[in-house]
């Protein structure tokens, strides 16, 4: 598990601990040297933009998951995103087409349709956006995670290892719902990039253990968003009063979320259970 020692890091690895596999997690992150509960599961320091470290620490896999990279383009300056993010993985893919690795889970992000870190803003082509949507992104974050979908083609064209890309949408945890949610009860114009979709990191979690347990062939690329939207919006209708030249598709709720995640269900059985509501009311205070 690379990248454990960040926000969906850490909980892929509990998640995983749960379902029975034995992880060796690595991040770039100073250990912990002394005896620490931290050190209940293999930890290993690695810079995975240097070549030699990716190989190490993933030579004897049987799978690999890989969330390490810098999660946003806002606070480093856009080659150091998209450098960092595109060597480490490529590092990790080569290593693991090396190493005879048989399943790779990658942790892409909806910013590879290109409307979340969009420099010229613009919406999405039709709601709820899934996997057809067109990729058009152009920041240096949605760039990179573009690309490392692209490296997961070449593994599985080159090997006999099967590959999954999770584009998971605004991932939040019950220390992060109110302070990133509440603008948007307050204000109830307040839009989003992706029609107001988010995913709680616990669901995510579950969906990367579902992805590594679940064979599929080739490469998929699957979204993963909450069942519902920030706020508990009639989407159809918020769509219709705010962007009214997106048009909308069947949804499963009224309250859905902005992105689909038909697609995640179909190939792992994944349901996200958990919403904004377990952790605000309805005015995005703290419950």
């Amino acid at each position: 598990m690379t990248g454990a020692r960040g926000k969906v890091g850490r909980a892929a690895v509990s998640a995983l601990v749960a379902a029975g596999h034995e992880v060796t997690a690595t991040d770039i992150v100073r250990p912990v040297y002394d005896a620490d509960e931290s050190n209940a599961v293999r930890y290993v320091q690695a810079d995975l933009t240097l070549g030699a470290d990716a190989f190490s620490v993933v030579r004897g896999m049987e799978a690999v998951v890989h969330a390490a990279g810098i999660p946003e383009p806002t606070k480093n300056t856009p080659h150091t995103v998209f450098l960092t993010n595109v060597t480490a993985a490529f590092n990790v893919v080569e290593a693991a087409a090396t190493s005879g690795v048989r399943r790779f889970v990658n942790l892409s992000s909806d910013s590879v349709s290109g409307m979340t870190w969009a420099h010229r803003p613009f919406t999405g082509q039709f709601c709820p956006i899934e996997e057809t949507h067109p990729d058009l992104a152009h920041d240096a974050y949605g760039l990179s995670k573009r690309v490392s979908e692209v490296l997961c083609d070449g593994l599985v064209g080159r090997t006999d290892a099967t590959a999954v890309s999770i584009r998971p949408t605004w991932v939040l945890t019950p220390a992060s719902y109110e302070a990133n949610l509440r603008p948007f009860f307050d204000d109830p114009d307040l839009s989003s990039a992706v029609f107001w979709a988010y995913v709680d990191v616990d669901d995510l979690a579950d969906l990367i253990v579902a992805a590594v347990e679940t064979p599929t062939p080739g490469h998929e690329v699957v979204y993963a968003a909450a069942a519902d939207n920030i706020g508990g919006r009639d989407l159809a209708a918020e769509m219709a009063r705010l962007h009214p030249s997106v048009p909308v598709r069947p949804l499963p709720r009224t309250d859905a979320s902005g992105i689909s995640s038909a697609k995640a269900t179909a190939l792992f059985g994944w349901v996200p259970r958990r919403s904004w509501r377990d952790h605000l009311d309805e005015t995005g205070r703290a419950l």
